[in-house]
């Protein structure tokens, strides 16, 4: 017995639903199976083919209209009788597995080339890191010459501000030993 089930929804495409229904087959010990993406309109759909036993392709169709999977939202299911070419389960799983590796290569391909691009900007990014170390360098080089100078200047002023404040007292000493000296105190 032969049968076509139509699995409509969005999304039922790159959920993992063909592999879903793939073990199911297995399950039910279906011989000959292949499911394939259509899009219909805006929607999309799984197109599922089986031979089997009759209650193999029974079991199957009332699986198929009781149960979906997870990743999925259906909006409509329909099953109904075959008369194609269906191809061996074993012949299909061997398709399918190469589908993944496929899919697989070009997702490790791509995470390979954006991989080179972070490390590019990463390279950048350490580029940047040391100018800035350079340049705080710089800066830290500039605080200690100011730092230097700065000191320089105030042992200097306070050099100055002595020798100023010791005429100045001694200025004031002379004019208070004179004013002892007339007022009689010496």
């Amino acid at each position: 017995m032969k049968m076509q089930a139509s699995i409509t929804g969005n999304p039922v495409h790159e959920v993992g639903y063909r592999i879903f229904l793939l073990q199911k087959a297995l399950g039910f010990g279906i011989q000959r199976f292949d499911a394939h993406n259509e899009v219909s309109n805006v929607n999309q759909q799984v197109i599922v083919h089986a031979e089997g036993e009759p209650d193999q392709i029974e079991a199957f169709s009332a699986f198929i209209r009781s149960k979906s999977y997870p990743e999925a939202i259906i909006s409509d299911i329909s099953v109904h009788e075959y008369t194609g070419y269906i191809i061996n389960i074993i012949d299909y799983m061997h398709m399918i597995q190469i589908e993944q590796l496929s899919k697989g290569i070009t997702a490790i391909i791509s995470i390979d080339k954006k991989q080179d691009r972070m490390l590019d900007k990463q390279d950048q990014m350490l580029d940047k890191q040391d100018q800035m170390l350079d340049k705080q360098d710089q800066v830290i080089q500039k605080i200690d010459h100011m730092e230097t100078a700065i000191t320089g200047e105030i042992k200097d002023l306070r050099i100055d501000l002595r020798s100023y404040l010791d005429r100045k007292f001694s200025v004031v000493e002379q004019d208070i030993q004179q004013i002892k000296i007339k007022i009689g105190m010496l």
